[in-house]
């Protein structure tokens, strides 16, 4: 397990991520806390990328009993909310593109 959560959901989440070019996911909530149970949802914030497809790939296609909680990173949002996810969340993915200096070093 791994950020709280089940393996397999760990890595269709990173998958469709990378298909919908997501840059960032946060998860926040119980699991992010450590105070979830069994049967707790999870809560997610995407940055970027196409997220009407990844929502809706990860709410048919992710076969599993617990239900998620989407938020688009660029959506309004409460301040309540807001300070919960500067507060517990946990970057589960990050896709941070290469540097030019990497890039040039790596084919030397």
């Amino acid at each position: 397990m791994r950020y709280n959560l089940p393996d397999r959901v760990f890595r269709e989440l990173t998958t469709l991520a990378q298909k919908y070019s997501v840059t960032k996911i946060i998860l926040f909530g119980s699991r992010a806390r450590g105070t979830h149970t069994e049967r707790s949802d999870i809560d997610i914030v995407v940055y970027g990328g196409d997220f009407d497809n990844f929502y809706w790939d990860v709410k048919e296609n992710i076969y599993s009993l617990l239900i998620f909680d989407i938020i688009q990173a660029d959506a309004p949002i409460s301040d309540t909310l807001k300070e919960e996810i500067k507060k517990d969340g946990i970057t589960i993915y990050e896709n941070k593109p290469k540097s030019l200096t990497t890039s040039i070093f790596q084919n030397q």
